[in-house]
């Protein structure tokens, strides 16, 4: 069955959709994936289907967009815009009360010119201003721990550490290794499987690989900018890859394919100091791709 599937998602090049959803059903009969890495990679995988399924390749192509977070297309349902389903994730998450509070200290500190659109899209927000003031706020702050969040609520996970900023449960997954639903392990060292995370850090001018970011944990801080995919494949029929889903990728809830080496180990493209800095030249377009991240961080699901 398995290959039967994969044959045909070679004959059918063309079309992606075919190959992301055997993605998902191939992960579905995996002997090893357990009931809870399953409802986690099952909820990202029905996401990205409404989403039209948008994907980033092994070389960090994009080879199919969708529709944006901000838009009015609507999404595979024929009835959802995709602006609402980004307020869907904040509002089903838990999120969104938290940044309607935050927004109320800014307007208390510095007026109503300090609105960021939160409290619009709290309601079914009908009339013109506040749609557009609620599409500012999902344009303006990142959701992609949001979708996590949702995705870990829906799945049920007991004990996930719902949060806007992905640093929260990475966190998390450092302090309680063995009492926590995750547990963070050195993405270059340990093979990932359906239901991890896989992250990097989105820190300007900086990379702190696995080890920085033990240390970096290991210190009082602030929040750091982060990012976390869903692992929803991994190495299917012998393919070598690893398939990964992720919110507020390229606008959207996206898949990402990353290469694997003979061990099952991620075979990462990493980024390097100072690339931030540097002026892109087009002779350099193959050292720049969307897969060429600071990836630090693999939080391994406790089954």
């Amino acid at each position: 069955m398995k290959s039967r599937i994969v044959f045909a998602c070679v004959l059918a090049m063309a079309s992606f959709d075919v190959c992301a959803e055997a993605v998902c059903e191939l992960s579905a009969q995996g002997a090893n994936v357990s009931p809870a890495a399953l409802r986690i990679a099952q909820v990202a995988c029905d996401e990205h289907a409404l989403w039209r399924r948008p994907f980033i390749n092994a070389q960090g192509r994009i080879v199919r967009l969708a529709s944006m977070e901000a838009e009015q297309d609507l999404l595979a349902d024929g009835r959802t815009p995709s602006w609402r389903r980004v307020a869907h994730y904040w509002k089903a998450s838990g999120l969104l009360d938290d940044n309607v509070r935050w927004e109320q200290r800014r307007i208390e500190a510095g007026g109503s010119e300090r609105r960021n659109g939160a409290s619009d899209c709290v309601g079914d927000a009908q009339d013109w201003a506040a749609k557009a003031s609620c599409r500012a706020f999902l344009i303006d702050v990142p959701w992609s721990a949001t979708f996590v969040s949702f995705v870990m609520k829906t799945a049920d996970i007991p004990g996930f550490v719902r949060s806007s900023s992905h640093s929260y449960y990475i966190g998390d997954a450092a302090r309680r290794p063995e009492d926590g639903p995750y547990r963070l392990a050195d993405p270059n060292r340990e093979s990932p499987a359906v239901g991890d995370l896989l992250c990097y850090l989105r820190e300007k001018n900086r990379v702190y690989g696995y080890r920085g970011l033990v240390d970096r944990l290991g210190r009082a801080s602030k929040p750091f900018d982060s990012h976390c995919d869903i692992v929803v494949g991994v190495d299917l029929d012998g393919d070598s890859k690893l398939y990964a889903i992720g919110g507020n990728v390229v606008q959207g809830v996206t898949m990402r394919k990353l290469n694997l080496n003979r061990r099952g180990l991620l075979s990462l493209s990493m980024k390097q100091d100072g690339d931030d800095t540097k002026a892109f030249e087009i002779a350099d377009e193959k050292r720049y791709n969307l897969n060429r991240q600071d990836w630090a961080a693999l939080l391994k699901l406790n089954r």
